[in-house]
């Protein structure tokens, strides 16, 4: 069944960015990538960017392996979220994967499709918005940072690759079943002492 393309906005360009694109390619007609961050020397551990553009902005990475792949027009933008009209762009669908909670706060009032994921060392949710539950108090969204920030540091090691990996796949599925079979299928998944446990759960 031949199936129409849409456009594609990427709210952060990291780990789960990267892996999560080669796998919605085909359903695209347009990519728009949006992050603050320059690559690091440490993000070629876990994240599929083109060699060479360490210093140089996520986006225009994100936006040359799509070029390298494929023929679909790409918007880089670089800059930072800071108000809800940040967030206004002329697309269909939103994967969501800011690393801080500044930014996933305000993406969760798009009014557009949109996915969030999150990965821990051990557990990951790919969610719809606005299903996902964020802080709202000033304690509540510190402590939260502090835990991003551990996490952050988790994501340039190796042992993260594998549960990221997995959890860009589901996103990436979560995606297709949206566009073919207009289902909203939520995944969390949990790994303990060696074993992955996935559940999912349809929204509305």
């Amino acid at each position: 069944m031949k199936q129409n393309k849409i456009t594609v906005v990427f709210f952060g360009c990291g780990f789960l960015a990267s892996h999560i694109l080669p796998n919605i390619l085909p359903f695209c007609k347009k990519i728009i990538f949006i992050d603050k961050e320059n690559i690091e020397p440490e993000n070629y551990e876990n994240s599929l960017y083109p060699k060479g553009f360490v210093n140089r902005r996520k986006v225009s990475a994100l936006s040359t392996l799509t070029q390298l792949l494929t023929s679909i027009p790409t918007m880089p933008i670089h800059k930072e979220i800071k108000t809800k009209e940040d967030l206004n762009v002329d697309a269909d669908f939103a994967f969501v994967t800011f690393d801080n909670i500044e930014g996933r706060v305000l993406a969760n009032e798009l009014t557009i499709p949109s996915i969030s994921i999150g990965v821990t060392e051990n557990y990951a949710l790919i969610d719809w918005i606005p299903h996902v539950v964020l802080p709202t108090t000033p304690d509540e969204i510190e402590r939260v940072k502090m835990e991003m920030k551990r996490v952050r540091d988790v994501c340039t090691r190796m042992e993260f690759r594998p549960l990221g990996s997995l959890a860009a796949a589901l996103a990436g599925h979560a995606f297709y079943l949206w566009l073919t079979e207009k289902k909203k299928i939520a995944f969390e998944v949990s790994i303990h002492k060696g074993q992955i446990f996935i559940t999912n759960h349809e929204r509305k």
